[in-house]
């Protein structure tokens, strides 16, 4: 028997039995030789969900860079008194970027003038959220709209108190064309507060509370806002304002030649919005990027069918000649993604092991016992013995990363089940049995 033969049958005497009812394929191998040491429907098409990631960030680093920073502009020609807003799509500006950026174009135009604002939000096609969606998960934290200018991540977090026997509610980021209710909260023994939203397609939106909340108690609720762009640009009226210069009108428009920069907000370099979004799993951070690679390569107006192209052949070059593999969106939320455990495990390597951005894509990556999504998974190794990705649907379990073994090999994985909804916490205890055999194992 071969060295490499004796190490799948090792494996393999300890893996777990795969649970009736799941489907499964995975795929290991050895990050030096090439050599696969486990193997089970490594080529067949399974929904990746949050594993998609892993691409979004290959194809942004390799069009980008690590160090690439997005730029939001602030416009204006005094000839014409107008101001413009001019988006990118940058991923977490905070709403001290906006009140900078007021300051400084305040400070650099004349004073004692009425101007209007003007919102350019043509870098992005309208679509705010992708096919393959579930409607159902709309009004979620981890589904927020995807929008060409954005304050934080497009969530709202409203903090509900109770403390001093009177309700209070506070909110940030600070939306001024919010209506923000909370007449049917109540004070009681114990209690829930819920939140319900409406009017942001007819550009009046407003959020409504109502439960019970226990005296002195304290409660945070978390919802995504649409129409960022409309509430950034309101919330750059307001800072105007506290800075003396008044605004007489606010729309829609684009810069002309006049128009000159009074103020930048620079975005934090790609590889900490990697961080951020691969430890956390933020989709909207995910889809914005993937729109920049294709505003940067290709233009505006940016959509996410034409940046899963320029993802689709980077990984037709990474691993080619597979067949039926789909892309829909940059995060792994849709539904209609579809990838091999190969083709997973494959461009985890690929990033890992790149003389370029190797280690800048290995730390955007959660690690077991550390950080992110692998913060409780995975205690029964070393910490830091795996770094990857996770993802997860309703019916889906997936992970993928590198794996450094008791005997110090380096082994990439990934695994990808589809399981009956409701049993997600079993799916991940499997696979960190099936990694933990593969740790002492191999």
């Amino acid at each position: 028997m071969t060295a490499v033969a004796l190490l799948v049958l090792t494996v393999a005497l300890n893996t777990p039995a795969i649970p009736s009812g799941w489907r499964a394929g995975f795929l290991a191998f050895d990050l030096e030789t090439g050599e696969e040491v486990l193997s089970r429907n490594a080529d067949a098409l399974f929904r990746p969900a949050s594993t998609v990631k892993v691409l979004t960030t290959v194809t942004a680093l390799e069009h980008l860079g690590p160090s690439y920073v997005y730029r939001t502009s602030i416009q204006a020609d005094t000839s014409q008194g107008s101001i413009w807003l001019v988006g990118t799509g940058a991923p977490l500006l905070s709403a001290e970027d906006v009140t900078r950026a007021a300051m400084e174009t305040v400070a650099a135009l004349p004073a004692g003038r009425s101007w209007n604002l003007y919102l350019d939000a043509g870098c992005f096609f309208p679509e705010t959220h992708l096919l393959g969606w579930d409607e159902s998960d709309w009004d979620k934290t981890y589904c927020p709209p995807v929008e060409p200018v954005c304050i934080g991540d497009n969530v709202l977090q409203i903090v509900v108190s109770a403390v001093g026997g009177s309700v209070r509610v506070f909110s940030y980021p600070r939306l001024p064309g919010l209506m923000l209710s909370h007449d049917d909260v109540r004070i009681g023994t114990a209690g829930r507060v819920t939140a319900s939203v409406s009017g942001w397609d007819e550009r009046s939106p407003s959020i409504s509370l109502r439960g019970t909340l226990a005296r002195d108690e304290t409660m945070t609720i978390y919802k995504p806002f649409a129409g960022a762009p409309a509430e950034m640009a309101g919330y750059l009226e307001t800072e105007f304002g506290r800075w003396g210069m008044s605004v007489r009108y606010v729309g829609q428009g684009i810069p002309g030649e006049g128009a000159v920069t009074t103020a930048t907000m620079l975005s934090q370099p790609l590889w900490v919005l990697l961080g951020s979004m691969n430890k956390l799993s933020r989709n909207v951070i995910s889809e914005l990027i993937l729109r920049g690679v294709c505003l940067e390569t290709s233009g505006a107006p940016a959509s996410t069918r034409a940046g899963c192209d320029i993802s689709g052949r980077l990984l037709d070059e990474i691993l080619p000649g597979v067949q039926g593999w789909q892309l829909a969106d940059g995060s792994g939320l849709s539904r209609l993604n579809l990838l091999t455990p190969r083709q997973l495990a494959t461009v985890f390597a690929h990033g890992a092991s790149s003389l370029e951005f190797g280690p800048e894509f290995l730390t955007s990556f959660a690690v077991n016992g550390v950080d992110g999504t692998l913060f409780s998974r995975l205690r029964s190794i070393p910490p830091g013995a795996f770094r990857g990705k996770t993802g997860t649907l309703n019916d889906t379990c997936t992970i993928t990363g590198v794996l450094t073994t008791e005997s110090g090999r380096r082994i990439a994985l990934a695994i990808m089940l589809e399981i009956p909804v409701g049993t997600a916490w079993s799916a991940r205890a499997w696979q960190d049995s099936l990694i933990s055999a593969m740790y002492a194992g191999l």
